[in-house]
Formats: structure tokens, sequence, C-alpha cells
């Protein structure tokens, strides 16, 4: 009977050790298979977040074309207007020094 008893013990025991190795076995593939979601789902993160700076890049560079574009109309017709006012100007100068020259010949 003790050994029947002590047969049952290390069989008891050998189930033991297995079961905690495979328990052991079983959490390892869980981390495993824990870590690999986790590193996809990383890359899922920093790829959208590059998506994301991509497209938000470009609109900020769209909207400062535009921008530019703008401003570069607005300067071609403030240069329009300066050129006219320069040429109104000159023309005044040029009517008040003609008026002088005429008033000093009938002097």
């Amino acid at each position: 009977m003790k050994e029947d008893i002590l047969s049952l013990l290390l069989q008891t025991e050998e189930e033991y050790d297995s079961a905690v190795k495979d328990a052991v076995a079983e959490a390892e593939k869980y981390v495993d298979s824990r870590r690999k979601e986790q590193a996809e789902y990383t890359e899922e993160m920093r790829q959208e977040l590059s998506a994301y700076e991509r497209a938000e890049s470009e609109k900020l560079e769209l909207a400062l074309a535009a921008e530019s574009a703008k401003m570069e109309s607005k300067a071609v017709i403030l240069k329009q207007h300066m050129k006219a006012r320069q040429m109104e100007k000159a023309d005044w100068i040029s009517e008040l020094l003609k008026e002088e020259v005429l008033s000093l010949l009938w002097r």
C-alpha cells in the first residue's frame, strides 16, 4: 500500500510539474501574442500619424501657396497704382515747370 501511495504521489507530482510547465508555456505564448499585437498596433498608429502629418503638411503648403499667390497679385496691383501715381506726379511737376518757364518768358 505504501508503494501505491508513493506511486500516486510521484504521479501527482509529475502531473503537477507537467501542468505548471504547460501553464508557463501557455503564459509565454499569451505574452508573445500580446507583444506581437502591441507591436502591430504601435506600427499602425505610427503609420496613421505619418499619414496625418503628410496630409496636414500638404494642406499647409497649399494654403501657403494660395496666400503667396494672393499676395503677389496684390503686389502687382499696388505696383501698378504706384506707377500711375508716379506718372501723375511727374505730369503735375512737368505742368508746374511749364507754367514757371512760361511765366519767366513773359516777364
